[in-house]
């Protein structure tokens, strides 16, 4: 009975995937507007009496969306455990599988990548077929439920300083691609380890698009240095950048198009435990709308709060609840 429950939510998350997915992106950190319901509506759901514990990774922008699931939870009465700020991808699923936690926001492409263990390389084109698979494949195989996605798509990118790309005549990937290999120095990069060695990153990056940027106009360093280093042009014109990070705002840069669509995408999505999600049905009122906010533009307005202007995620949090209505 259970199964068959779960198994047919399922099938309506997926129907209303491409929706969610190709959503409109919202302006501005606080995401106002409607489609979040009335004031206050969340406390129109009653989960008094439950109690979850609520995870998520440690880096701003979980913290954040860990905030926002424990107080839009507390907001419909349940009892709320703060299990947030968990190091690494592993360890935070581990929790969620063991049983430690019962849910946390977790990414489509690590779904694919690391959960589901295939190759970068062989996922699914698109946001939508992504999800699809990823939601199907980790309930058969863990018994994990994935929620309505959000149109936050916080996938790797590649960011240059606003009106450089003009100068270089680089406004997409495939122009980057023919700057790498008829004047290198100008295509320098900056990017971190882990980025310069995944299959989903700069290796197939060169791949899919045809180049071999010199070792020599690569700068590895810390990912936080590339967003300060960009800007100035001293070691690198372009570097790596997560596409919902704060600072791209703050250092006045712009992300070159993927115009191939060569990186997977990193929709971002609640992920319970099959067993919780079959107790509490009304844990889908509670968190699809409001990932159907989360769109990448306000996700990046949110994680500059924090990471720029210094406020709390769980301020922040509180502020995205109100201005869309969740909360009063």
């Amino acid at each position: 009975m259970h199964a068959r429950t779960i198994r047919a939510r399922l099938l309506t998350l997926l129907a209303a995937a491409a929706l969610a997915l190709t959503a409109c992106g919202g302006g501005g950190g606080g995401g106002g507007g409607g489609g979040g319901g009335g004031e206050g509506s969340l406390s129109a759901i009653d989960l008094s009496g439950t109690t979850f514990k609520v995870g998520s990774k440690e880096f701003t922008e979980q913290l954040i969306l860990g905030q926002i699931a424990l107080q839009a939870l507390a907001a419909t009465g349940a009892t709320v455990e703060d299990r947030t700020g968990i190091t690494g991808t592993t360890n935070v699923r581990a929790a969620l599988t063991s049983g430690e936690i019962d849910m946390y926001w977790e990414y489509t492409g690590t779904g694919w990548t690391v959960h589901l263990k295939h190759e970068a390389s062989e996922a699914p084109k698109g946001p939508e077929a992504l999800y699809k698979e990823v939601a199907a494949q980790d309930l058969q195989q863990n018994h994990i439920v994935w929620m309505s996605p959000a149109p936050a798509n916080n996938t790797y990118a590649i960011a240059t300083a606003q009106g450089r790309g003009d100068q270089l005549g680089v406004h997409n990937l495939s122009d980057y691609a023919r700057l790498a290999n008829e004047d290198p120095t100008k295509a320098s990069l900056c990017a971190a380890t882990e980025f310069l060695t995944r299959d989903d990153g700069w290796p197939g990056l060169e791949k899919a698009y045809g180049f071999d940027l010199p070792t020599a106009n690569v700068a590895e360093m810390d990912l936080g240095i590339v967003y300060t280093q960009v800007p100035t042009g001293e070691q690198c014109n372009f570097g790596e950048v997560f596409a919902t990070d704060g600072r791209i705002a703050a250092n006045k840069l712009e992300i070159v198009e993927d115009d191939k669509n060569f990186f997977v995408p990193y929709n971002v999505a609640m992920t319970v435990r099959e067993q919780v999600a079959n107790q509490h049905p009304q844990l889908a009122q509670v968190f699809d709308p409001i990932a159907a906010k989360l769109t990448t533009e306000v996700l990046r307005g949110l994680n500059e709060k924090v990471d720029v202007n210094g406020e709390l995620p769980e301020d922040v949090a509180k502020q995205f609840l109100q201005d869309n209505g969740f909360t009063a």
